[in-house]
């Protein structure tokens, strides 16, 4: 279990989550092909906390495999028992929205490329420092540092730039769900907040109410959000004649050929004829895009 082989185990466990792994199987094989003290002596070697202790306490499972049919079968047959289960990185990306460098897994990518940037950057300048005065006779190894420095700011500039890229098409996903949201959306006002003056025909009023934005007229839980302000415009038809003073929603809305619409992020959203809808003990009134 040597830098990388702990590195390795390091990144899976990231990769995994701790959710995921009660479905890993840690498996030793060769066991005919060692002696059997010896092996028993390395297996509990990689029980310890340092190697795979830290994952077999949070549930993965230690197993031999001993090169046979029916040993292959045996794992087989428990892994396929396992509840399935997300990975961590597949929850951080899907659920949470993360991007990869985000993820507990870009996480230590990202910090162990810190590591060995800094780590190749010790070196050189101990290098140049030791051998200040036979540069020369080093430039093969100084050159290799540096290629491999090179790569690791390569790696770390790809991380960001794909960070950033990720980050960027989130933000328009997220822009297109809200328009498509929008779209999809009614204004819902209640009957209770219609209350105005409508002056004769010809004359165009507007005043300000609360409303909803519903996405789904059928969930009933949307009626009950937190309202916000809106401006109802209101334009008498010339067909509707003088009308007077009304002061209920039945009155104001029930004109032929009255026009009556809220502009809400530059959609409007026009006054659909019909009974006002009743949610409770409300009556709401809809605007719908159009």
């Amino acid at each position: 279990m040597e830098g990388s082989a702990m590195r390795n185990l390091r990144l899976f466990q990231s990769l995994c989550g701790q959710g995921a792994l009660k479905n890993v199987f840690l498996t030793t094989t060769q066991w005919s092909n060692v002696d059997p003290a010896d092996a028993e002596f390395r297996e509990t070697r990689l029980q310890n906390q340092d190697f795979w202790g830290g994952l077999i306490g949070k549930g993965a499972t230690l197993q031999r495999f001993h090169g046979t049919k029916e040993s292959g079968l045996e794992l087989i047959r428990k892994m396929m028992s396992n509840t399935r289960r997300p990975l961590g990185i597949q929850n951080q990306i899907v659920k949470e929205k993360k991007t990869l460098r985000e993820t507990d897994a870009g996480i230590y990518i990202n910090e162990e490329l810190i590591a060995q940037e800094k780590m190749f950057e010790e070196k050189l300048e101990s290098l140049k420092k030791e051998f200040r005065g036979a540069i020369d006779s080093m430039s093969d190894e100084m050159k290799a540092l540096t290629n491999k420095l090179d790569k690791v700011v390569a790696g770390m500039k790809f991380l960001e730039e794909l960070h950033e890229k990720e980050v960027k098409a989130r933000e328009a996903r997220e822009r297109e769900e809200e328009e498509r949201r929008r779209d999809r959306g009614v204004i819902a006002v209640a009957t209770q907040d219609i209350s105005y003056t409508v002056h004769t025909a010809g004359v165009f009023t507007s005043y300000k109410t609360s409303g909803r934005l519903i996405l789904d007229v059928n969930n009933h839980q949307e009626f009950m959000l937190d309202a916000f302000e809106i401006t109802i415009n209101y334009q008498p038809s010339p067909l509707s004649g003088p009308r007077g003073y009304k002061t209920t929603n039945r009155e104001v809305f029930a004109g032929i050929g009255d026009t009556s619409y809220i502009v809400l992020d530059g959609v409007h959203y026009r006054w659909r004829p019909g009974n006002p809808i009743r949610i409770g003990s409300q009556e709401f009134v809809i605007f719908g895009p159009g």
